[in-house]
């Protein structure tokens, strides 16, 4: 009976929070773009053993409709050809830096990078990255200008679609990441950006002294800052197509595990109320597949009951993730969302023990 009632729980507190993101992001409106004059902008990439990524990507940022902006591509010690393909593109736009710190991560570079910027509207993205359409930039700008508050603007970063079940998880994972974070951001309680997608103001930059609180960790670059940075009036989130900054997904699970466990080093920094509710909605998840699994295995709950708890659970879900999912370029996911809950469930379980074990890099 006391599992019975748990499993009851905790399936009311996962239908509570799935309610709660489809209440928040259920009217999704595209930006109005206008011809009239924008602010200047400083887009700022770093890079480490990019390849011809770093080249592509910059070239990509170049060809934005954009009146006025610099690109700032600042090498972070590579020890590849990264540099020598960013030689062949000849662009007063863009300028080459080189970081002087070598340290584990990419804050001392973005530091460099951004204490060079000439303009207060920086927009970050990655070296791996590719914008949507030309409209990257003016459409984040305009967003950023609808509230004169506004000093933060979070953008999504989906990941292109591959074969295999790897890159399927690892975008459903970002789909469903990202649905927290701009529900959260909202409900003015911003805690986490992207780096690869990414704006906010150069002059908030230095009003939180930058990285200063978080410099001896590798990571947190953009999650850690906006932690620190953002707040309920000066935040804003951008879900227009424009502005979708698409990347590769690691399809070995193991540099799958190893990329995802540097959020665990960084979310242990989180505010203590949106650790609560982070920590509560992944406990609630685990608890009811393991309570479920348990009751089965006791004969505590027949399959028929098991079938129709687990029938209201998927139900809920898909109803509630539906317009979200196919807005956020995962359409094809959401049919297969019974199988991606159970693999978010061992998720859950495997990569605390992963990151435990795991060593920094940048």
């Amino acid at each position: 009976m006391i599992l019975y009632l748990i499993l009851i729980f905790s399936l009311l507190v996962i239908t509570a929070f799935w309610l709660w993101f489809y209440i928040a992001n259920r009217r999704i409106h595209p930006v109005e773009i206008t011809n009239k004059k924008l602010p200047p902008v400083t887009v700022i990439i770093a890079y480490k053993n990019a390849g011809q990524h770093i080249a592509t990507t910059v070239q990509a940022v170049l060809d934005q409709k954009y009146s006025d902006f610099e690109v700032i591509a600042i090498n972070d010690f590579s020890t590849d050809e990264s540099e020598s393909y960013l030689s062949h593109i000849n662009d007063a736009k863009l300028i080459r830096l080189r970081a002087t710190l070598d340290l584990p991560g990419k804050k001392a570079a973005l530091s460099e990078a951004i204490s060079h910027a000439k303009h207060d509207i920086l927009l970050f993205t990655d070296a791996d990255c590719l914008p949507s359409s030309e409209l990257w930039i003016k459409t984040m700008v305009i967003k950023l200008l609808d509230d004169p508050k506004t000093e933060i603007v979070l953008g999504y970063g989906p990941l292109r679609k591959t074969a295999g079940l790897v890159n399927a998880f690892a975008r459903y994972e970002t789909i469903l990441t990202a649905m927290q974070y701009f529900t959260y951001a909202k409900c003015g309680l911003p805690y986490m950006g992207v780096g690869r997608n990414l704006l906010y103001k150069k002059s908030l930059f230095l009003a939180v002294n930058g990285f200063s609180s978080h410099q001896h960790l590798p990571s947190g670059d953009d999650d850690l800052l906006i932690s620190d940075a953002a707040n309920g009036s000066n935040t804003t989130v951008c879900l227009d197509v424009r502005t979708f900054v698409f990347s590769d997904a690691k399809n070995d699970l193991k540099a799958f595990l190893h990329q995802k466990s540097r959020h665990i080093t960084t979310s242990v920094h989180y505010r203590p109320k949106i650790q609560f509710f982070l920590g509560l909605f992944a406990m609630v998840q685990l608890m009811f597949y393991l309570i479920l699994m348990t009751s089965l295995a006791t004969n505590s709950i027949s399959i028929i009951s098991c079938i129709a708890i687990l029938s209201v659970k998927w139900l809920t879900q898909m109803a509630c993730q539906h317009h979200f999912f196919k807005r956020l370029n995962g359409r094809d996911l959401w049919l297969f969302f019974p199988l991606l809950d159970i693999a978010m469930m061992m998720y859950y379980l495997v990569l605390p023990v992963y990151g435990y074990f795991r060593k920094d890099k940048w």
